[in-house]
């Protein structure tokens, strides 16, 4: 029961020496990823991936004003106080958070929230399907 509701997720191959980026959806070798900043493991999207995506961001801030100091997360409620030191540094508290269709800004969230967000590719089936698996177990 509990795997057949992720089973419209793909795989994420890894063969020792190659990684599909999460992006591209391409084969790699392991040397077209870098490492994740806050840690010691590989990105999920490739460099010329995660280059794109900082151009959309950086471009996207230069646009959007940033949260005010009363912001709270639209997803856990949370206060700046509250998220404040649990993502990067670089960042500060909050996540500019866009659409990755479209490259439209969606909002500020807080580091964990936008990270929950990713880890089930925006996919709001996926979700819809962590729910149930919650609710029922």
């Amino acid at each position: 029961m509990q795997l057949s509701l992720f089973e419209s997720i793909p795989d994420q191959i890894e063969d020792g020496d190659n990684k599909t980026c999460n992006k591209c959806h391409r084969l790699l070798p392991l040397t077209a990823f870098s490492m994740h900043s806050a840690s010691n493991y590989q990105r999920p999207e490739c460099k010329k991936c995660n280059n794109e995506l900082s151009i959309i961001r950086n471009s996207l801030r230069k646009k959007i004003e940033p949260p005010k100091k009363t912001h709270v997360c639209p997803i856990c409620l949370s206060t700046e106080e509250q998220v404040s030191g649990k993502g990067n540094k670089k960042n500060g508290s909050w996540v500019l958070d866009h659409d990755h269709n479209t490259n439209s800004f969606r909002g500020w969230l807080c580091h964990k929230c936008n990270r929950g967000l990713g880890a089930f590719n925006d996919n709001t089936e996926h979700l819809e399907n962590a729910i149930k698996y919650l609710k029922e177990n």
